[in-house]
Formats: structure tokens, sequence, C-alpha cells
């Protein structure tokens, strides 16, 4: 994130100083918690229309708790996720006119392996109702547990281009 001009590491994280994100984090993680700057992303996602390459392929749904995991190669493995928590917040307003996120609600406690993460497959899997894509402004944040399924949330019909900024919180 230094490369995008900010000047400090104080100012980077000056974000998760906002009213409640301590208790929120810290309930979340049980116990004290740190940003792992290493981890955190400033992002830019492409309007289809936008975007450099063709064909277009925003990022595909993912558990943010297969950080650092290695998968074996068949599914089937309990395997164990990475304890983090994803502090996300949209640079520009998101989800309509610009890419934004798509979540599965529904708790995952299990990392999926990654041949279960098609879109098809996970619409089997899941009711209509359990996918949501919110449409947020500058300003908002979500914060989401290791096990969230989500992806970028793109359509043909976007015309802007989406930054983002996204934090990982670790247990201290």
């Amino acid at each position: 994130m230094l490369d995008f001009g900010c000047g400090s590491s104080k100012e980077l994280v000056a974000p998760l100083s906002a009213a409640g994100l301590d208790e929120l984090f810290s309930e979340a993680i049980a116990g004290e918690w740190t940003c792992n700057m290493e981890q955190s992303w400033v992002r830019k996602k492409f309007a289809p229309s936008q975007a450099p390459g063709r064909p277009y392929h925003p990022q595909n749904w993912h558990q943010d708790g297969a950080l650092g995991v290695r998968f074996p190669a068949q599914s089937g493995t309990v395997i164990p996720m990475t304890r983090l928590l994803t502090c996300w917040i949209p640079l520009n307003p998101c989800g309509s006119d610009s890419p934004g996120l798509e979540f599965v609600r529904r708790r995952q406690t299990d990392l999926l392996h990654y041949t279960e993460l098609d879109d098809a497959t996970l619409r089997q899997r899941f009711p209509q109702h359990r996918f949501w894509a919110p449409a947020l402004e500058f300003g908002d944040g979500l914060v989401f547990l290791s096990g969230t399924l989500h992806r970028t949330y793109a359509h043909p019909d976007m015309r802007h281009n989406r930054l983002s900024v996204e934090y990982r919180i670790f247990p201290r």
C-alpha cells in the first residue's frame, strides 16, 4: 500500500481505528488482534468493458482462510483454515456500476476444496437466497470471517472500475 502514496504505516491502518472495529475484531478473533500489512492489499478490479485483456476473469469464488494452505490434489480431506478476518473497504461506490463482492451467506467452518468452488457447483449446493451482492458506497466497509465464500461480482453492464482496500486481521 505504500506504493499508492500512503506516507506511513500509521496512515495505512488509520481506517482500522473506526469506532467499534477494535471490539468487533477482538470478539471475532477471540482475543487480541493484529493487522498483517504483508497480507493487506489495495486492489483494482475492472469493469468488464474496461478490462485490459479479453476475456475478463474477475476473482473467482474463494475463502480467505485458504491463505497459506496447501491443498491436496483430491477433495475429501478436512483442511484446517488460517484464522483471520478480512476488513474490506471500497474506495468508490461498487456493486452496481463497478465490480463489488458477492457472498454466500452461510457460515463455513471448513475450507472447501478448490475443485468445489466453481459457480455452478456452489449454486447447486446453496439455495439462491444465500447469494448476496451488496451495493456499497465510499465509506462503507465489510468484515468477514476466514471461511466466508466470496468472489468479485461483475456483470457486462458495469462501466466503472473499482478500487478497494483489504486488511487481513490475525490473532496476535
